[in-house]
């Protein structure tokens, strides 16, 4: 039977899990947890995605996740890809980190919305690791229900302004009455019938809503890269891609892989270097040079430029 099309369109919502193969344990420590959220934050920027509200459990992990452009896919390949490159490095191990394939199911926001939140923030409860769901911290009710706590990427306001507001939340986790799954209508659905066939429908549309003319509105665009960085550097365009200073093509490919569609396969091309040896530079300078002052604050300020305009 072949797999179900994902259906993707601007401002879509969807309930997103993926497991780790076999009985991967993925998060066993805090490190990995926050690796996740920094992958997550990465990716959020470059496919302008909104995270509702999120579970990480110790094999698997839940997302409430909105699209503001036709673009789940390329945005949770990447994010199972980063976070799998760091599971094997750390673990000295290599194969497959997550299932074949994630599960992903769209949310019918007006019928649905409230019982898929308390779905996900009780799933810590269901297997016993907490009580009450708010004493769970690798989640984003942990971060809802404590002023003190914050992420950088994520706006408590988005969830609490579907639920009805925090004094609604409350009410709503009070009610002990777990659920136990969600059923999905024709097994990639959440909402009723009559809506999951008026989307059926519409996917018709499909090729046209996911075309590329659409992915790429919104996005900053690689030339504007090139020359914010040339300029900041006083290097020509030129200089930047054929990397006579290190540190310009440095910043410029990891701003290219933040800000843009571009793969790193495509990256590669235009800075003359294997995908491979992309995807080692990127690593090495998130986990090296980004965190110097230095360089976060070529970043920003680079960042602040290109977001203006």
């Amino acid at each position: 039977m072949s797999r179900p099309l994902r259906i993707e369109y601007p401002g879509a919502l969807y309930h997103v899990v993926s497991h780790g193969n076999g009985r991967l344990w993925l998060f066993k420590h805090d490190d990995a947890y926050s690796t996740f959220l920094d992958v997550l934050e990465e990716y959020i920027k470059k496919y302008y995605v909104v995270i509702h509200n999120f579970v990480v459990m110790r094999n698997h992990f839940h997302l409430v996740v909105e699209t503001k452009l036709p673009n789940l896919g390329i945005f949770m390949n990447q994010v199972l890809r980063d976070f799998a490159m760091y599971f094997n490095r750390i673990g000295r191990r290599r194969g497959s980190v997550f299932r074949s394939r994630y599960g992903a199911f769209l949310v019918q926001k007006d019928v649905y919305y409230k019982q898929l939140t308390k779905y996900v923030f009780f799933n810590p409860v269901k297997v016993g690791l907490v009580k009450r769901p708010g004493e769970y911290k690798y989640s984003s009710l942990w971060y809802i229900m404590r002023r003190d706590k914050s992420i950088r990427w994520f706006d408590p306001k988005v969830s609490l302004s579907l639920i009805g507001g925090r004094r609604a939340l409350v009410e709503l986790l009070a009610d002990r009455g777990i659920p136990a799954s969600m059923e999905p209508v024709y097994n990639q659905f959440y909402g009723d019938r009559k809506w999951a066939e008026d989307m059926i429908d519409k996917n018709k549309l499909s090729e046209e809503i996911r075309g590329h003319r659409l992915m790429k509105k919104g996005y900053i665009t690689v030339d504007e890269i090139l020359k914010a960085v040339a300029r900041h550097y006083r290097l020509s365009k030129e200089a930047v891609i054929g990397g006579h200073a290190k540190d310009a093509t440095m910043v410029a490919i990891y701003l290219v892989n933040v800000h843009t569609p571009l793969t790193l396969s495509e990256i590669g091309i235009l800075f003359k270097v294997a995908k491979f040896a992309v995807a080692q530079r990127l690593c090495r300078f998130k986990r090296n040079q980004l965190k110097q002052r230095k360089y976060q604050g070529v970043v920003r300020t680079l960042e602040k430029q290109l977001l203006r305009k």
